[in-house]
């Protein structure tokens, strides 16, 4: 775990995390679709996604949340997730990562996440922050290799826990998040690679942060001279927006990404 830990004597504090192989292309987070559904009938987002040139079927099942007024619905992982689980690999790059039995994962307080959070300017409160929680702890991921060689099955976070050990402190609930599998091979593979995890956060377009980050952990080519050029069809029908059936929908998006992204330096 220590290899995963950002050489902050070498970088500022806080400005660098890590993308991971193949999960960070997944398109696993639903953006373009209502984030609470109430009919299970087509509960299962199937998608694609092309990796190194290898294709993957993607399916994604919500979770299952019980609301105060005992109501039960389906929340599926959205950018408010993505966000958080961003944020909750930070504080493991910056040492709050631990490897138990094996396992990946980070440990934290709910208040430290919250703080965070705010600091790269995404304001969830305390409950918007454990609810997130729960709905990557109870949302699917499977993804499968066109040859069907491999299969993985797992929530986002296979295991959460939460406890206090002092219950007359407010914010003090300690917690502890387990890693997806593919978030812990690639940490014992060390497949991982920096990126500016600050400047991803300040981007509040969720395709905007998903370009930056393929970027980040693909273009290693990076030069004036050798431009990364990807296909709009191919990048859109791989990404978790998707393509729009009206091709001027879909250029325009690109457009209007690639101009946030240089309008973010």
């Amino acid at each position: 775990m220590s290899l995963f830990k950002s050489p902050i004597s070498i970088f500022q504090k806080d400005e660098y995390s890590h993308t991971i192989e193949i999960y960070d292309s997944i398109p696993k987070y639903v953006w373009n679709q209502k984030k609470n559904i109430h009919n299970t009938s087509n509960a299962i987002i199937i998608r694609k996604a092309k990796i190194r040139g290898k294709k993957f079927l993607i399916k994604i099942k919500p979770a299952i949340i019980e609301k105060k007024s005992f109501k039960t619905i389906l929340i599926y992982p959205g950018a408010r997730e993505e966000i958080v689980e961003d944020a909750l690999r930070k504080i493991a790059v910056h040492g709050g990562g631990e490897i138990i039995h094996g396992k990946a994962g980070v440990t934290f307080t709910l208040y430290e996440l919250q703080r965070e959070l705010i600091r790269t300017g995404h304001g969830y409160n305390l409950n918007e922050i454990k609810e997130s929680i729960e709905v990557c702890r109870g949302s699917t991921l499977e993804y499968m290799t066109k040859d069907k060689k491999i299969f993985i099955s797992s929530s986002f976070f296979p295991l959460i826990g939460f406890t206090k050990k002092n219950i007359n402190k407010k914010n003090n609930l300690k917690c502890f998040v387990q890693f997806n599998p593919l978030v812990n091979q690639s940490i014992l593979n060390y497949s991982f690679k920096l990126y500016n995890y600050t400047a991803c956060m300040n981007i509040h377009s969720p395709f905007a942060r998903y370009m930056y980050k393929r970027m980040s952990h693909y273009w290693i080519q990076a030069h004036p001279q050798s431009p990364y050029t990807p296909s709009l069809i191919s990048f859109l029908n791989y990404s978790p927006r998707d393509l729009s059936n009206r091709m001027s929908e879909n250029i325009r998006a690109m457009k209007n990404t690639l101009q946030l992204l240089i309008k973010k330096k």
